[in-house]
């Protein structure tokens, strides 16, 4: 299907994008690092830890360590 098309480039240009030392991030649950992230918006929620990120609204990418785009995210405030 067209889904599994796209899914499957997807992989494919991050398994290349990896090689060449391009890595993506932003992960629901990472710890917020104003270096890396951008938060867009803090929301309060019992079920996950205070200060991470709970939301990924675009995930960021790094090229050698150096952060070419951060990733926008929300994150988790106390209720």
């Amino acid at each position: 299907t067209l889904y599994e098309g796209i899914q499957m480039t997807d992989e494919n240009l991050t398994k290349a994008f990896g090689k060449n030392g391009l890595v993506k991030f932003g992960a629901v649950g990472e710890s917020f690092d104003p270096n890396k992230h951008d938060a867009l918006f803090e929301y309060p929620d019992e079920s996950k830890e205070v200060g991470t990120i709970g939301q990924v609204m675009k995930v960021g990418f790094a090229l050698n360590d150096r952060v070419l785009r951060p990733a926008e995210v929300g994150v988790v405030k106390k209720p």
